[in-house]
């Protein structure tokens, strides 16, 4: 598993009590006891197992495809961009979202591959 920057090493949290421990995947807070996450040393990155899990690209059961992606790719782009499935906000700054262009949607990672 890698984020764009550095290849991520599976760790447990019990190493990493003094560092934030925010999932960019889900918003969720990775427990700080005897879990295994993926971690960044040099950047300060950490994923969750199942959000580290996601696939690049994903199509839903009505045969619409979207893109993995660390940030939401448009960089100028002002308007609260919210998750197709919860209405949430979606898309944070260094969180992960799935996006489909044509259709201007988006997803959160957890709300997408959450069983």
């Amino acid at each position: 598993m890698s984020h764009p920057q550095n290849p991520l090493k599976l760790t447990c949290c019990l190493n990493l009590l003094n560092e934030e421990l925010i999932c960019p995947g889900c918003s969720g807070n990775i427990q700080t006891s005897r879990v295994m996450a993926y971690y960044c040393a040099s950047c300060i990155f950490i994923m969750n197992r199942q959000c580290a899990g996601a696939p690049k690209t994903l199509t839903r059961v009505d045969n619409v495809s979207y893109e993995l992606f660390f940030e939401f790719p448009f960089k100028n782009e002002n308007a609260e961009i919210k998750c197709n499935i919860c209405s949430k906000k979606a898309g944070t700054k260094g969180g992960l979202l799935y996006y489909n262009l044509e259709h201007d949607e988006a997803l959160q990672v957890y709300c997408a591959i959450k069983k």
